[in-house]
């Protein structure tokens, strides 16, 4: 009579899965640290000069790790643009994070700018500012960047809603708001300002904070509600 075939012991099932588990984790932080490193590569050598290999330097992994996450350029773009929005979008949450719980009203939306001007000035938005040069004349860069620019604008409008409750019932009045304060701070942050830099731009910033005060407090009787109205 032949002996039953033994199952095998739980722990070694467990060790198993502990060993699979361990594997994934490995794979996803060395995938991260090749995001990381490209990130680092557009701040330090800029988009035109990034190639895998370099990347790959920078991130101290072999050309064949490099390959199994990312087999070709345009993936590792892709990819790394929709890392970089998750970093930019984690960067201006936890410094408005950083605006003491007791400031509320108009002194609340001044520090929401001081938050966001801080934010533009970073590594990181230098990185997105480099790519959207580099797109210009990139049409599959500029493909990536317009797909997740457009995820990445939803996220953060529904993220102001959040940080700053008092906008939520304003309608287009808001979106006029995050228009002009976008389009406006991250005109300031790319741009040549010369002498008195820092004079110049807080003067802007005030004078933007008074504007967002006007369309905040709109009543629908000026012209600020035609145009937030306007297709």
């Amino acid at each position: 009579m032949t002996a039953a075939k033994s199952k095998p012991s739980k722990p070694a099932k467990d060790k198993k899965e502990k060993g699979v588990s361990w594997q994934s984790q490995k794979s996803a932080m060395t995938r991260d640290r090749i995001l990381e490193a490209a990130i680092d590569c557009f701040i330090k050598l800029g988009y035109t000069n990034v190639t895998t290999a370099k990347v790959a330097d920078f991130a101290g992994v072999s050309r064949g790790a490099m390959l199994h996450h990312f087999p070709s350029k345009t993936e590792l773009i892709q990819a790394a643009v929709e890392f970089l929005h998750g970093k930019l979008l984690k960067d201006f949450t936890q410094k408005i994070a950083l605006i003491p719980e007791d400031t509320a009203g108009k002194a609340r939306r001044r520090a929401g700018l001081d938050a966001y001007w801080e934010h533009l000035t970073g590594d990181l938005f230098i990185a997105f500012h480099e790519l959207c040069v580099a797109g210009r004349t990139d049409d599959d860069l500029h493909a990536i960047l317009e797909s997740s620019a457009i995820r990445f604008e939803e996220h953060v409008r529904e993220s102001n809603k959040i940080m700053f409750k008092e906008w939520i019932d304003r309608g287009d009045l808001y979106l006029l708001a995050m228009d002009v304060t976008k389009f406006l701070m991250e005109g300031m942050a790319v741009g040549q300002w010369g002498q008195d830099r820092d004079q110049r731009v807080n003067r802007l910033l005030d004078y933007l904070a008074d504007r967002l005060e006007e369309i905040f407090t709109d009543t629908g009787s000026t012209a600020i509600s035609q145009h937030s109205s306007k297709n």
